[in-house]
């Protein structure tokens, strides 16, 4: 309407235009067999760092999603402390670095299991 007023813009109205992602929902917990990886990641977390697991929402995607929506596959996000991901500050706490390399490893072979070699 304002644009209609405007004796540039009144022959080229602006144009708005979502270049943005939208893609559907997914919610980890709503998938039947999610519960044992992400007990065994809570344990595992906790062995190695002597606290609780926490969870956050990610607002954005990763492959996990399409695991999930499309294979049927849990898959969790899981990972060292960082801070303005993508950012142009972005950093990597160097002790969690290592700290959530143990969980990993520990998960792997508590979910796969070891064989003597």
């Amino acid at each position: 309407a304002a644009a209609a007023k405007d004796r540039h813009m009144s022959n080229r109205p602006p144009e708005i235009v979502y270049q943005g992602f939208m893609a559907e929902g997914f919610a980890l917990e709503d998938m039947a067999n999610a519960a044992a990886p992400i007990s065994l990641l809570e344990n595992c977390h906790q062995q190695v760092y002597g606290e609780a697991l926490g969870r956050s929402v990610i607002t954005g995607t990763t492959d996990a999603r399409f695991f999930g929506l499309y294979a049927d596959t849990p898959g969790l996000v899981y990972g060292p402390r960082s801070v303005d991901v993508h950012g142009f500050n972005e950093w990597v706490d160097l002790e969690s670095v290592r700290k959530s390399t143990q969980a990993i490893a520990l998960f792997m072979a508590n979910w796969c299991g070891l064989e003597k070699s």
